[in-house]
């Protein structure tokens, strides 16, 4: 259940419509978006988020601009290859969800802006020169603040008040994975936790990573925010179900999957967000004057019947943070 809504970017309808830019030209612009995931299905409800926002601003695909999707599918080969495929459209403007795919777009142009969504630390990962002054040519929105991970470890003991170690699951082959295993280290380290970090890049992977988890008795566990993770959050909630695993993952998605809690950005938000910088760019900003946007709202979310499941019982201290409860 719903109770505080995520603060959003402050925006509002261009003061000159794009329809009667559109109308004006013979060319409408090209948007260019290059998702990880597989289709649009799998897209869901990040891309109506990203369209509903566009159209908040008088966009619409095909009358007043053209939309251009590329679907990696999670396949690493694919990024470089629909990245170039993109940029040889020679679009207006792209849009990137998430690490590898700004990874691509990065490599692939200097010159043509790109938004990105969901990126961990953009400074640290080489797109921006500063979240206030990018200064080249991307700019977009971050969804990690200095304190989440440690939230996610304090809300883990909160749930289970013995916990002393942790199993910290991340996807190594993802580009923000050492910034967030670093940031969760260092976390259960103050937080008097003991930690052991696990990766999974595969299907495989994570079976074997859980059962490794198991046969190290842990309690408990972190999944990181990567894309393939979260493509597999089904399969991860199944496993900390049947290993009797206490699982925190970084969005709400997890618990509506299965796991026990979740702590992290509300991902629509962002793309929804996303339009707005890009409606900046079509109307002539430099995506280099565009701060990077930071997300000030995060959501706590507990699934009960998970809790149940694994026989834990929630103190109504800690299920009076949550914003949003699975009964």
């Amino acid at each position: 259940m719903q109770r505080r809504e995520f603060i959003g970017l402050v925006g509002g309808a261009a003061a000159w419509p794009v329809a009667v830019r559109a109308q004006s030209s013979k060319r409408i612009p090209v948007v260019g978006v290059l998702w990880a995931y597989a289709d649009a299905e799998a897209a869901g409800s990040s891309r109506l988020a990203l369209l509903k926002g566009l159209a908040e601003f008088g966009y619409g695909p095909g009358k007043t601009f053209k939309l251009e999707e590329r679907f990696a599918g999670e396949v690493a080969e694919r990024y470089g290859t629909l990245a170039a495929e993109l940029v040889n459209l020679k679009v207006d403007v792209l849009v990137s969800q998430g690490g590898a795919p700004t990874v691509a777009l990065h490599r692939a142009t200097s010159t043509i802006p790109v938004v990105f969504v969901g990126v961990a630390d953009p400074v640290a990962q080489g797109f921006v020169v500063s979240l206030s002054k990018p200064g080249r040519n991307m700019s977009g929105m971050s969804q990690m603040s200095a304190d989440v991970s440690s939230k996610r470890l304090q809300f883990l003991q909160k749930a289970i008040p013995a916990l002393s170690h942790v199993a910290l699951l991340g996807d190594p082959t993802n580009t923000g994975n050492p910034l967030e295993m670093a940031q969760l280290s260092s976390a259960a380290r103050e937080l008097g936790l003991s930690y052991e970090v696990f990766g999974a890049s595969t299907r495989n992977d994570i079976d074997q990573a859980f059962q490794r988890i198991e046969t190290q008795h842990f309690l408990a566990a972190v999944v990181g925010a990567a894309n393939f993770l979260n493509s597999e959050r089904k399969q991860i909630s199944a496993l900390g179900l049947r290993h009797r695993l206490a699982l925190i993952g970084p969005y709400k998605y997890y618990v509506e999957a299965g796991s026990l809690l979740s702590y992290g950005v509300d991902i629509p938000t962002l793309y929804h967000g996303a339009a707005h910088i890009v409606d900046k760019v079509l109307r002539g900003e430099s995506i280099g004057d565009i701060p990077v946007q930071q997300p000030t709202r995060f959501y706590f979310c507990i699934n009960l019947r998970t809790a149940k499941a694994l026989g834990i019982e929630l103190s109504p201290a800690i299920l009076a943070l949550a914003d949003d409860v699975v009964e």
